[in-house]
């Protein structure tokens, strides 16, 4: 796709699918922690690959990254990035235990993090397959802590064609608690995945 100019219906469109993902991964996490999970989606951003560790806001930090390769009927890659001090307190949630930032992100906390953004890439690839009524699946995810654009590059060799990411912040919060969780989940379909997913929207330009 040689444009970032999407239409406002297409921009709406996608958001929304978002928010059908982000309402059954609340679900799902909500049954793994046993309290209830919010996730709201606030901004949803069209962006070119080298322009979205700016977008974030911690371009500068080290992040904890899942990714995942999308695989079925469409192809792409797909992250979720979150900065790594919000990174353990989620994990503290997570493990309901209440360990400092420096240990926290431990061989059980990587697991639980992982976890966690499996269930939000499947929510989004069932939304998607839903959405198209075709089969879209995410690969096992690989957990690494590392700064954003070292990430985007290696999201970037992995597909081919113009690099555009759909950014997708995550408001993740839990009842109780008073901060909210924070994090970005980061779609880069191929470039015939992203012709299919607007097609299917049938607000292709």
């Amino acid at each position: 796709m040689e444009s970032l100019q999407l239409a406002e219906l297409q921009l709406d469109a996608l958001k929304e699918v978002a928010n059908i993902a982000s309402g059954h991964a609340a679900t799902a996490l909500g049954q793994l922690t046993s309290r209830r999970i919010m996730i709201a989606v606030p901004e949803f951003t069209v962006a070119r690959a080298d322009d979205i560790p700016e977008i974030l806001g911690y371009s500068h930090e080290r992040v904890v990254v899942v990714a995942m390769h999308i695989l079925g009927d469409l192809t792409g890659a797909l992250a979720f990035l979150i900065p790594v001090s919000k990174a353990a307190r989620l994990s503290n949630l997570l493990l309901q235990r209440d360990l400092d930032a420096a240990d926290a992100l431990d061989e059980m906390a990587r697991s639980a993090l992982a976890e966690t953004a499996n269930i939000l890439g499947g929510a989004y690839a069932g939304a998607l397959g839903a959405l198209m009524a075709c089969i879209v699946m995410v690969s096992v995810p690989a957990y690494g802590v590392e700064p954003p654009d070292r990430v985007l590059t290696r999201l970037q060799k992995s597909e081919s064609g113009d690099h555009i990411g759909l950014c997708i912040e995550t408001e993740l919060t839990c009842e109780g608690e008073l901060i909210d969780f924070g994090g970005h989940m980061l779609l880069f379909p191929s470039p015939a995945s992203l012709g299919v997913i607007l097609d299917a929207l049938q607000v292709r330009p």
